[in-house]
């Protein structure tokens, strides 16, 4: 008797899409709030998941009580600047995102086409400022609030990096790494760019977006979803920056890239484009993929966004047409700089999938 062929590629990937569907239409969802969590600025607050179901996103809202004893001064990245680094880790202890705080809500407005979790004062109708983002300046007792969301399949319809902690075999969690001050004449990325100030411990309050199948049976599962991971991770190249020479940082390697985001800092400052010339994408060292000048970056965000984001920020899409570092040759992003203050850098997040090259906890390998 003849041995069945093996599936090929393209019908496991038909094969995935229709159990993702199914999945989709006929799981319960969940969206439930976790226990608020707690700690002094400069902690690292840990943030473990449920060991439910199969977990799309979580949102996080965050408070810090501050008094304010001389006027502050708020830089452009606001409240966002007082986490620095937002980490997602799997039942291994596998990290899949690591990104600051800021740099994941620009790549979330820009997914959406607006700014995330801000709309036109025009249209802002809460006057106590309950809903919004709160970043005080004035003397006196007040808080620093904003919400964060923190994606852990691709997208919306999507279980692409959806984690399965349906599980008894390891917690997932979230971590985020806190500013231990919010004022810094030295760092445009905090919150503040002067004032002084004293604060209480920052709380986060996690409410978590998750399925719950009919069925946990293997042959149920979009296996080949979830053994994908969904992933925004950020560098910081850490080659000196020259006037006029090009520098280069790599595209992370076997990997499926859909987008990234550039921060320059210069030093002290963050400019809207002024202290470069170029960004391309080159391919194979030589041949430029994409290139673009800053002030048509800047044009083409603005349009994305329908508005302007934090000086110094560029955002590359990819999503149309992902770039497969698997499939093509070595990927760099080239910047030019035409201006170099003492200390300047530059941190490049990227968003992207790859294989999770691990069995399922809990499933058969």
């Amino acid at each position: 008797m003849t041995a069945a062929a093996a599936p090929t590629q393209a019908q496991l990937i038909q094969q995935d899409a229709m159990l993702s569907a199914a999945l989709l239409a006929n799981a319960t969802e969940y969206y439930i709030q976790g226990p608020a969590v707690s700690g002094a600025l400069g902690d690292t607050l840990n943030i473990p998941m449920p060991n439910s179901g199969v977990m799309l996103s979580c949102d996080l809202e965050v408070s810090i009580p501050i008094d304010i004893t001389a006027v502050a001064t708020a830089n452009p990245i606001g409240a966002y600047g007082a986490v620095n680094n937002v980490t997602v880790t799997d039942w291994y202890g596998n990290t899949r995102t690591s990104v600051s705080a800021s740099r994941l809500n620009s790549l979330l407005g820009y997914r959406m086409g607006r700014p995330f979790n801000r709309i036109p004062a025009s249209l802002n109708n809460d006057s106590a400022d309950f809903i919004g983002t709160q970043l005080p300046t004035a003397v006196g007792n007040s808080t620093v609030r904003f919400m964060l969301h923190v994606p852990i399949a691709q997208g919306a319809g999507s279980l692409v990096g959806a984690l399965l902690t349906q599980t008894s075999n390891g917690t997932c969690s979230i971590n985020l790494q806190t500013l231990a001050n919010l004022i810094s004449a030295t760092n445009p990325h905090a919150p503040y760019s002067a004032g002084t100030a004293t604060y209480g411990n920052i709380t986060v309050t996690p409410s978590f977006r998750f399925l719950m199948p009919i069925s946990f049976a293997p042959q149920t599962l979009p296996l080949l979803s979830l053994s994908t991971a969904y992933a925004v991770q950020e560098v910081r190249n850490q080659e000196a920056l020259v006037v006029g020479a090009q520098n280069y940082t790599n595209f992370p390697p076997a990997r499926t890239v859909y987008a990234q985001i550039l921060d320059y800092v210069n030093g002290n400052a963050t400019n809207f484009g002024s202290d470069l010339t170029s960004i391309a994408v080159i391919v194979s060292g030589a041949t430029p993929l994409k290139f673009w000048t800053p002030r048509r970056r800047l044009i083409e965000q603005r349009n994305l966004l329908g508005a302007d984001d934090i000086p110094g920020r560029y955002y590359f899409p990819f999503r149309s047409r992902p770039i497969n570092t698997s499939i093509y040759g070595s990927f760099q992003l080239q910047v030019t700089p035409s201006l170099v203050n003492a200390g300047a850098y530059l941190t490049i997040a990227s968003e992207m999938t790859y294989p999770m090259g691990q069995p399922l906890p809990g499933l058969a390998a």
